[in-house]
């Protein structure tokens, strides 16, 4: 069944209809009640960071009874908080439960991403929850467990950095274009295709770092990098909705920009949940004019 034929963000009011009736929620609201949601879980997924289960999925990629303890707390803390929404997560759509989105809103949630790191004790992995509206990222937390560090947004001018101090930082383009731009790419990205986009799209030095998982969005959104580009070599270089709409949400909502390499926004509307090969571009990079000539690789 499909719950809702009418979405869309008004400010920071979310309005939709759920059983043919109008629902009104106020993200200025709902944003404090997910952060704390997931900082929650980062606490949850700590409890096995001296030990855990892994086991092997279908896909090949790894899986711990971290991730599944987290996605346990989060999924019916966020029905509790809004019944009326869907969630798309990791695992459950690993074990086949996709609900009914076709109405273009709902919740992605990452319980543990990167679980390679977790596994390996790097500290390089977060809590990962986003709202879609309208098939677009609206709303991103992402929360760092061992750091205890927050990155959060919900729309133009809301990003923050949270620390453990709960001291709110802004997230703005508060720097002029460097002359070497710093690009970010995965450790499982296709480099041929990513020298080809930038080479293509601009004409600057440019450093190519390798990054992981949503913290490379982080870094992004911190203007720490100019931006990345997330290109994959499996999937015909496409990612999980729920690897990306965090930290685009994100982005967006400190002044950046998410766009496909072809320069249209990005949807999250596929039948395979997926979204294509994508660039991610800081607040600074973002500015008018930022970005009159690109980069030689270096």
């Amino acid at each position: 069944m499909n719950l809702f034929s009418k979405s869309a963000v008004n400010g920071f009011l979310m309005i939709c209809q759920y059983n043919g009736v109008m629902k009104e929620v106020d993200l200025k609201t709902l944003l404090p009640a997910v952060e704390d949601i997931a900082r929650q879980a980062g606490a949850e997924i700590m409890k096995h960071y001296a030990g855990t289960g892994i086991y092997t999925k279908a896909d090949g990629s790894m899986v711990t009874d971290a991730d599944h303890a987290a996605e346990n707390l989060i999924l019916p803390a966020l029905k509790a908080l809004t019944p009326q929404i869907p969630i798309v997560s990791e695992e459950r759509v690993a074990a086949g439960e996709v609900p009914d989105i076709s109405g273009g809103t709902f919740w992605t949630v990452d319980p543990l991403d990167g679980t390679s790191e977790f596994i390996n004790k790097t500290g390089g992995f977060v809590v990962a929850i986003a709202l879609i509206v309208d098939n677009q990222a609206v709303m991103g937390i992402i929360y760092h467990p061992t750091q205890g560090l927050m990155y959060s947004g919900m729309g133009p001018g809301t990003a923050t950095k949270t620390g453990s101090d709960g001291i709110r930082t802004p997230l703005t383009a508060n720097e002029t274009a460097t002359e070497q731009m710093r690009v970010l790419v995965k450790s499982n990205a296709n480099i041929d295709g990513i020298r080809g986009y930038l080479t293509k799209q601009f004409d600057r030095a440019a450093h190519i770092d390798t990054k992981g998982g949503a913290v490379l969005t982080n870094y992004v959104a911190e203007n720490m990098a100019d931006m990345a580009v997330v290109y994959p070599l499996r999937r015909q270089g496409r990612t999980y909705w729920w690897d990306v709409a965090p930290g685009h949400a994100i982005v967006e909502s400190a002044g950046g920009k998410v766009e496909t390499l072809e320069g249209q926004p990005l949807r999250y509307d596929a039948a395979d949940l997926q979204v294509p090969p994508h660039v991610i571009i800081s607040p600074r990079q973002a500015q008018p004019g930022a970005q009159n000539k690109p980069p030689k690789i270096s």
